[in-house]
């Protein structure tokens, strides 16, 4: 009999270490299911954002146009990067002064832009960054852009 109640002993303490072991192995596994919840959850989010974010997509910091034209106030003094395409180009010579401008287009809103070099091509798709500046007040006039880099824009 003692061998048996040894052998008892011995099948009890190896029940215990594979309940332990599988304890630690169900809580493993919660944790992977959690881990893969949350990613997936993530995934589904940046989707739905990537999916909502409407018909014009505008690369990451990149300001829309129209949100500057609705509140130049907000963005005065404020360096953006904007996207459109110019819809046509100024040159104003005043006693031996130069004065250029273009008016960048996106989706009906436009952006006077005082250009750092020489003037773009009208229809030309760029992605410009400079500093706002809003109009005076009491005039309707396109808040300007004060350029200081210029690039084509991505993906059109």
């Amino acid at each position: 009999m003692r061998g048996t109640e040894n052998h008892g002993a011995e099948a009890r303490e190896a029940w215990r270490e594979l309940g332990a072991a599988s304890a630690r192995e169900a809580q493993r596994r919660r944790w992977i299911r959690r881990v893969v919840l949350l990613a997936l959850a993530a995934l589904a989010g940046a989707g739905a954002w990537y999916y909502f974010r409407g018909p014009d997509r505008l690369p990451f910091g990149v300001t829309p146009i129209a949100e500057i034209v609705a509140a130049p106030a907000r963005f005065d003094g404020r360096e953006v990067t904007v996207q459109g395409v110019v819809a046509g180009t100024s040159e104003i010579r005043l006693s031996g002064n130069v004065q250029r401008s273009y008016v960048l287009n996106d989706d009906g809103a436009e952006l006077v832009v005082v250009p750092a070099g020489p003037l773009p091509a009208r229809g030309q798709s760029l992605q410009v960054t400079g500093t706002v500046a809003k109009p005076p007040p009491g005039q309707q006039l396109a808040p300007r852009l004060a350029e200081t880099k210029r690039v084509r824009a991505p993906g059109r």
